[in-house]
């Protein structure tokens, strides 16, 4: 199951409309904006806004640590980021 995580902290799951994928407007509707694809390994992957930072989006502790955790990048997630399993995306 896919979840999205806000700045605030908050994370519901969410699940794709066709059942099996994500469609691009699923996705930028998530994360309010263009996306950007960050893989995480082990078959995980993180969507976030590709301009969160340049448009002042909320500094998101929970998506950047696990970022962090996952990718080593000393990066940071601003605005909504939403997890997903590698085939939740076409």
């Amino acid at each position: 199951m896919a979840k999205v995580i806000t700045p605030v902290g908050a994370i519901s799951e969410v699940q794709p409309k066709n059942g099996k994928f994500f469609e691009l407007e699923e996705l930028q509707k998530a994360v309010g904006g263009y996306i950007e694809i960050i893989n995480l390994g082990n078959d995980q992957l993180m969507v976030v806004n590709e301009e969160g930072k340049i448009d002042g989006l909320p500094y998101n502790l929970i998506a950047t640590q696990m970022y962090q955790r996952e990718t080593r990048a000393l990066d940071y997630i601003a605005g909504n980021a939403l997890i997903c399993t590698n085939n939740q995306i076409r």
